[in-house]
């Protein structure tokens, strides 16, 4: 009987699929080893608190902020926030590319310089991805920034669905049904107590409230992780918003008392993460400028306000693995994201960021990958310092940092080396050649290739076939 075209096409479909089988029949691995080569101390949980609006030079001592007409404007009185330093590091020149809530937010948690909201629900985009991947509970307070793919992030979220300081409104928001119901129930009750904060108040002081509800609410979630669930790691985020409405609609003196109020509540918060062994970094989304130190409004997102004290702003890392002091360097806001998954020693890589690790660890972790199974080494000038076989990935934890290693591959009779500044958390990758009897690494990298291949076939074949329908 004579074949149809449809048929053949089928048969030679077929034969190109067995062809892609047998090609996926090589062993795919994906193992792991871990070497300790010094000691290494990161934190179990961290908390991420963005002061919304804070510029840098309000709070950043010897710093003068000015006005956009040249003259200074008074700085902050925040003593709290600069004895941290003493069991942190402040980097007091981070560059904001967008400084509006939204897109700042963004970068934040992606680390990708040009990200806007929608990037924020894409897998395995944010800092909150990676993290869920490995085992953390992310649990949120925000009232702003709180759009709808941050609040989809979240594993559980208080927030306000309205910004409003003197009518406010919340809501907890649970993504997961797995939630502890203890979390829930502490979310839930700080929801119904923010009106004791802020009755009677106004002007000035009700921003203060506001952030004092907030801070205490922070505060109250830390301690219970520490008691009713120890060995449960979690992100804690924490947007405080009043400074940023405090600088649009009370001008200065509004501005800089609202910052001063976050500052007066801080302790607390700092007490309880220091106790659990939990890392708190305070940073802001962008900053505020004003036309004038007497204006009665500020700005940041539009181009009459661009200016030093709208886009540059403070990070302040108090974990029990970074050096102290002040780094004066310029660095930038995408560089946030990439920094938190090193200062809790997770190797995974963010999906769209362009940001890079600042060096802010006590020491560094170097993760090899090859492409199939193969020993390495890692020299230090003539000496070898560690090294590992029968692996295609390898972390190197504990190297000491702002040093030149050396990374020695081998595989069989084939040798690569590469030289590296560990200055930060490194990823090095080695393409080894790849015989028949060597075992395929199945990383990203080499699963990108073969699923690309067997799109590219069905794509292929299902045009075929649709042709040859038509023709039929």
């Amino acid at each position: 009987m004579k074949m149809t075209s449809g048929q053949g096409i089928y048969r030679c479909g077929l034969s190109v699929f067995f062809i892609l089988l047998v090609s996926f029949s090589i062993q795919l691995t994906g193992a792991q080893t871990t070497i300790e080569v010094g000691e290494t101390n990161p934190p179990q949980n961290i908390i991420l608190l963005i002061v919304d609006g804070m510029g840098s030079a309000y709070v950043t001592p010897g710093s003068t902020p000015l006005a956009l007409n040249g003259d200074p404007v008074e700085s902050a009185d925040v003593p709290f926030f600069l004895n941290m330093m003493s069991d942190g590091i402040l980097l007091p020149r981070i560059i904001v590319p967008t400084p509006s809530t939204g897109p700042a937010h963004s970068v934040i948690i992606t680390g990708f310089s040009g990200a806007e909201q929608e990037l924020v629900e894409y897998n395995d985009a944010t800092i909150y991805d990676v993290l869920k991947d490995e085992g953390f509970l992310c649990i949120a307070i925000m009232h702003n920034g709180d759009f709808s793919e941050m609040r989809d992030e979240q594993d559980i979220i208080l927030h306000s669905p309205s910004n409003s300081i003197s009518t406010p409104s919340l809501q907890v928001q649970v993504n997961d049904a797995g939630v502890p119901v203890d979390i829930v129930r502490e979310l839930e009750f700080w929801e119904q107590e923010l009106p004791g904060y802020i009755d009677g108040t106004d002007g000035l002081d009700s921003y203060i409230a506001y952030s004092n509800w907030e801070l205490d609410a922070s505060r109250d979630i830390v301690t219970l992780m520490a008691r009713q669930h120890p060995d449960m790691k979690y992100i804690l985020t924490i947007n405080v918003g009043v400074v940023d409405s405090a600088g649009h609609y009370n001008g200065v003196d509004g501005y800089i008392g609202s910052i001063e109020g976050v500052d007066s509540k801080l302790e607390p918060l700092y007490s309880a993460a220091r106790d659990s062994n939990t890392a708190l970094v305070i940073t802001a989304d962008h900053g505020m400028a004003f036309k004038t130190p007497e204006s009665s409004r500020g700005g940041h997102a539009s181009d009459d306000y661009y200016s030093s004290e709208a886009v540059t702003v403070p990070l302040l890392i108090i974990s029990p693995n970074v050096v102290f002091g002040i780094d004066q360097g310029e660095y930038n806001q995408e560089d946030l994201a990439p920094t938190l998954l090193s200062i809790l020693d997770i190797p995974a890589q963010l999906s769209y960021s362009d940001g890079e690790a600042i060096p802010v660890k006590d020491y560094a972790d170097l993760w090899v990958s090859v492409n199939t199974i193969s020993d390495v080494e890692v020299i230090r000038g003539s000496e070898m310092v560690s090294g590992g076989s029968g692996d295609c990935m390898y972390i190197f934890t504990g190297l000491d940092p702002k040093t030149k290693y050396t990374i020695r591959v081998i595989n069989n009779e084939d040798t690569l080396e590469q030289s590296v500044h560990l200055n930060v958390d490194r990823l090095v990758r080695f393409d080894m050649v790849v015989s028949n009897d060597d075992t395929i690494v199945w990383n990203g990298r080499t699963l990108a290739r073969y699923v690309a291949s067997v799109l590219i076939f069905i794509v292929i074949i299902g045009g075929l076939l649709l042709i040859s329908r038509i023709r039929d």
